[in-house]
């Protein structure tokens, strides 16, 4: 009977420190994804992260440079990914393992309901515009708090639909970013919803289809009245921009268009990556391209953090 009592006692135990979880890690077993767990490599080191979007968990990680002091403050980097991507886009580009290795500590993270395979909260027909843009905002403040980070020299990266996030981000927050990267940011996406659903109260169902994605109905009434080059316009700091001129999903043209019309007032850059192989995504799998965007990426980073 004692021996009874004692197995009931464990196991409410492990009942009532699996309710405090993350609901995202409750439901997922992999130890790899719970906070606090650690990588190492080549002069960086990554901890998983959970940060909160008000109820909403997201999952997300921090990568240090291997020396990392934390009486010491650092650049932070935000990093968002694009469509039906994850942070571990990021890390197959080794975006994050290369900043760490500069001595910049970036912040790699699912957006809540970015992706079937994210490990954040809510379902990819919850996910919307606005939902995107408090992710940001809640991580922005949530950085900003960590004792180690300089406050002064926080940059946002943006890649694909990322990138159009981190740009709205900016432009409504200028004061909060020393500065801003964008690969290949589908500053079209916006226009393009607009012209394949020109009248809101026509569109029939729950779902919409953009560039061959499902999502919510949502997804689209929440940007039907944004003004992205308002928005983007407002923010004055530097920006680099990197694209390849083989890529057909998002064209590199919606990039020179922001340089020249979006941040025309500062010392933004536009670096195109050119060769067959500078696709959407060359960052990932075509190493050429790979090292001419993290050398463009080192530069500019060196420059605005002297600033």
């Amino acid at each position: 009977m004692k021996t009874m009592k004692r197995m009931l006692t464990v196991i409410l135990a492990c009942l009532l420190c699996l309710s405090l979880l993350p609901t995202a890690f409750a439901a997922d077993d992999d130890a790899t994804h719970a906070e606090g767990y650690t990588e190492e490599g080549d002069g960086w080191k990554s901890v998983v992260t959970w940060m909160k979007n008000g109820d909403l968990n997201i999952f997300g990680k921090l990568y240090y440079p291997a020396d990392f002091d934390e009486t010491r403050t650092y650049p932070v980097i935000i990093m968002c990914h694009g469509t039906d991507a994850t942070h571990a886009i990021y890390e197959k580009g080794k975006w994050p393992m290369k900043m760490a290795q500069q001595g910049y500590i970036s912040y790699v993270f699912d957006f809540c309901g970015g992706a079937e395979k994210s490990l954040s909260d809510l379902s990819v027909m919850e996910l919307s515009g606005e939902t995107m843009q408090r992710d940001i905002n809640a991580i922005l403040e949530q950085v900003k708090a960590l004792p180690y980070c300089n406050t002064e020299k926080i940059f946002i990266m943006g890649q694909s639909r990322g990138g159009i996030m981190a740009a709205m981000a900016a432009g409504r927050h200028p004061d909060d970013f020393a500065g801003m990267i964008l690969l290949y940011p589908g500053m079209g996406m916006i226009d393009r919803l607009i012209a394949e659903y020109p009248n809101l109260e026509e569109v029939s169902g729950d779902t919409i289809v953009d560039n061959g994605h499902e999502f919510g109905k949502v997804f689209l009434t929440d940007v039907y009245d944004w003004d992205v080059a308002g928005t983007c316009s407002q923010y004055k700091g530097n920006v680099l921009l990197i694209h390849g001129v083989a890529d057909k999903t998002v064209e590199y043209e919606q990039s020179l268009k922001a340089l020249t019309e979006y941040y025309a007032q500062s010392n933004s850059e536009l670096v195109l990556i050119t060769g067959k192989q500078s696709v959407h995504a060359f960052d990932v799998f075509w190493e050429p391209g790979q090292t001419i965007a993290w050398n463009a990426v080192i530069d500019y980073m060196a420059t605005e953090v002297a600033r």
